[in-house]
C-alpha cells in the first residue's frame, strides 16, 4: 500500500517541494575532563587575541568540553561546568580562519551545549562573559542578556520543565 501511495502525483509533488535538510559541515563531540586537552597551537588559534592565563588553561583542562571540527581541523571549543541544575559555559573559542562560517560553528556548539544541559538534568544554560558570542545569534536562539550590578552580565536560556 505504501509504495503505491508514494507513486501518486499529489504525494510526489509535495515531496518535490519539501525543503532539503541542510547538513552542517561542522561535527561536534562532548568530552569530559579526563580527556586530553587541545594542543597549544589549537588553543592559540581558537582564542586568537585573548590571553589564556595558566589559571584559565587549568580550568579549561578540568572542565567538560564541546569540541567542533570542520573536516579534520578543530574549529571551536566551549568549556563548561555543571552547577546546581545549570550548565555554565566559561570559555568559547572559535577559529575565525576556518572554511566553515562562524555561525555554523557557533550553532553546532550551542546545539551540543543545549543537549548536554538537558541530558544532565539542567534547566538553565548560562554563557558567562568570556563565553558570550554575538548578541544577535544568542537572542535568535532564545538567550536573554542578564545584567546584575556587581555580579556582572551574562546570557542565559531557561528550559521549561
Amino acid at each position: 500500500m505504501a509504495p503505491r501511495l508514494l507513486q501518486s502525483p499529489g504525494v510526489r509533488m509535495l515531496m518535490e517541494k519539501a525543503p532539503t535538510p541542510q547538513v552542517s559541515p561542522v561535527k561536534v563531540r562532548v568530552i569530559g575532563p579526563d580527556a586530553a586537552c587541545l594542543t597549544p597551537t589549537d588553543l592559540r588559534r581558537l582564542f586568537c587575541g585573548r590571553r589564556l592565563t595558566p589559571a584559565r588553561r587549568e580550568r579549561l583542562r578540568n572542565s567538560g568540553r564541546v569540541v567542533a571540527a570542520c573536516g579534520r581541523r578543530v574549529v571551536g571549543l566551549a568549556a563548561y561546568e555543571r552547577f546546581d541544575g545549570e550548565l555554565r559555559v566559561h570559555e568559547f573559542g572559535v577559529d575565525a580562519t576556518a572554511r566553515c562560517t562562524l555561525d555554523q560553528i557557533a550553532t553546532a556548539l550551542l546545539d551540543a551545549l543545549e543537549v548536554a544541559c538537558l541530558a544532565g538534568g539542567g534547566r538553565r544554560l548560562v554563557l558567562l562573559p568570556r563565553a558570550a558570542l554575538t548578541a544577535h545569534l544568542l537572542r535568535s536562539r532564545g538567550f536573554v542578556p542578564i545584567a546584575e550590578g556587581c555580579a556582572g552580565s551574562w546570557f542565559e536560556k531557561v528550559f521549561s520543565s
